[in-house]
């Protein structure tokens, strides 16, 4: 065995994998997230970084444009897989593997080329292709799309060589002249929602104006709705709905700590949320989510990194509170007997208790979300959009190629005080939290 023979079989041992999830395609992601946590393969932070490419879903025509605009990035030796059954998901990471291992080029169809019939697409290497779309990332680590939303009225054909349009004049909130530059998130972003595009106008990393919407139409049922039935062979032993409901607000809170940079509790969020769907007892896993729970509140490095940051505190606070009331439910009549006094308080703001009724209104619709990011910076919008989890799994008419000048402009919303997540001062247990968003995280 030669070196580069004993590399690529050293390295495929623990590729990197970057996991785009389509929409209707959370059911697959749930099921590769935790085979990927038993083989202890990290997840990408871009395609700079990845070895595999995953798709979990089938992917419509613009979520496939920018797939093959991701498959281009991504360095060799590459694979990529488009997975539409949670029952395949071991044996296509075995082939990609094996399929590393082997490392010589190999033709194929684009990650953009599936079918619907219930098999799997997968391809090894293809050779660039002069039409590729460009892919533009930024300084946050972010890539996206342009060729495909190029909705930049007043630029025409006026392009950075990076992909961007040129700068226009606007006047900001103080009145001021300054440039503005249209900048284009998603839909391929780790620990994003699914099918979501944003774009925004920034001046500097202040966002004026937010544009949602979501791309395709989801394929299938939304798998966490509570009116869906529970009869799918990837959702495991988990037919209560109280245990479904419980496994979707730790999967919300694992994203938000995943983006707050705080990777080991966002873990354990994940396997708590895999042992739920996978018919674990409920108490001992109550009782584990309740100790995150707490880890969280009393951590002071996280309350220092939030604090002064708009509304995110407010919806760590609605996350953690939904979470709460999930846990209650899942421990039944036992559980239900206390009452919101006897657990414990939190103090929310009045915009955050609006949406802290229920777990269904703790996730907000496109239009709260375009309102909640005006007048943040870039990176805590990033924060903000993990924290609302927006609903991206239900048929909308927010489909489309609208651009960032269709909305109105908002006012900027004046920074609430921060509000206190516990009210002892104590650290949590376990690792801090690092100093920044969108951080690399893995399941270790």
């Amino acid at each position: 065995m030669d070196l580069s023979s004993w590399l690529r079989r050293y390295a495929a041992g623990r590729p990197h994998v970057l996991l785009v999830v389509s929409r209707g395609g959370t059911g697959v992601r749930l099921a590769l997230e935790a085979e990927l946590s038993r083989r202890g393969w990290p997840i990408a932070a871009g395609p700079a970084d990845a070895d595999v490419l995953l798709v979990a879903g089938a992917p419509g025509p613009e979520l496939g444009s920018a797939l093959d605009a991701v498959w281009a990035a991504i360095p060799q030796p590459r694979t990529h897989a488009t997975i539409l059954d949670a029952a395949r998901v071991a044996v296509e990471l075995d082939r990609a593997a094996a399929e590393l291992v082997a490392g010589h080029p190999m033709t194929g169809p684009l990650p953009s080329q599936t079918t619907v019939d219930g098999g799997p697409v997968r391809s090894g290497e293809v050779t660039d292709r002069d039409d590729a779309p460009h892919v533009h990332r930024s300084a946050h680590g972010e890539h996206s799309d342009h060729t495909k939303h190029a909705g930049h009225g007043g630029h025409g054909e006026m392009r950075m060589p990076g992909g961007l349009p040129m700068a226009d004049l606007g006047q900001d909130r103080d009145g001021l002249t300054l440039d503005q530059l249209q900048v284009t998130l998603g839909p391929v972003l780790s620990d994003w929602p699914a099918g979501l595009v944003l774009a925004v106008v920034l001046q500097g990393d202040v966002v004026q104006r937010a544009h949602a919407r979501l791309v395709d139409d989801p394929l299938s049922l939304p798998f966490w709705s509570s009116d869906t039935p529970m009869t799918d062979t990837d959702r495991g032993d988990a037919a209560d709905p109280s245990r479904h409901a419980a496994a979707r607000e730790l999967d919300a809170i694992a994203r938000f700590l995943a983006v707050a940079g705080w990777p080991a509790p966002a873990t354990r969020a994940r396997r708590l949320r895999d042992e739920l769907l996978a018919g674990a007892s409920p108490e001992p896993m109550c009782a584990a989510a309740e100790a995150l729970c707490r880890q969280v509140r009393r951590s002071r490095t996280l309350r220092r990194m939030l604090r002064g940051l708009p509304h995110a505190l407010d919806l760590l606070t609605v996350r953690l509170e939904a979470l709460g009331q999930a846990i209650v439910a899942l421990r039944g009549p036992a559980g239900m007997a206390a009452t919101p006094e006897e657990r414990r308080p939190t103090t929310v703001s009045a915009a955050a208790r609006e949406h802290a009724g229920s777990p269904l209104r703790s996730r907000l619709n496109l239009d709260e979300l375009e309102r909640l990011l005006v007048g943040t910076d870039l990176a805590t919008a990033r924060l903000l959009i993990a924290g609302a989890d927006p609903i991206t799994d239900e048929d909308s008419d927010r489909t489309g190629g609208s651009a960032p000048h269709a909305a109105a402009a908002v006012p900027a919303r004046r920074p609430e005080q921060a509000v206190p997540v516990g009210t002892d001062g104590r650290d949590g247990e376990g690792e801090a939290p690092s100093a920044g968003h969108d951080s690399r995280h893995s399941h270790e």
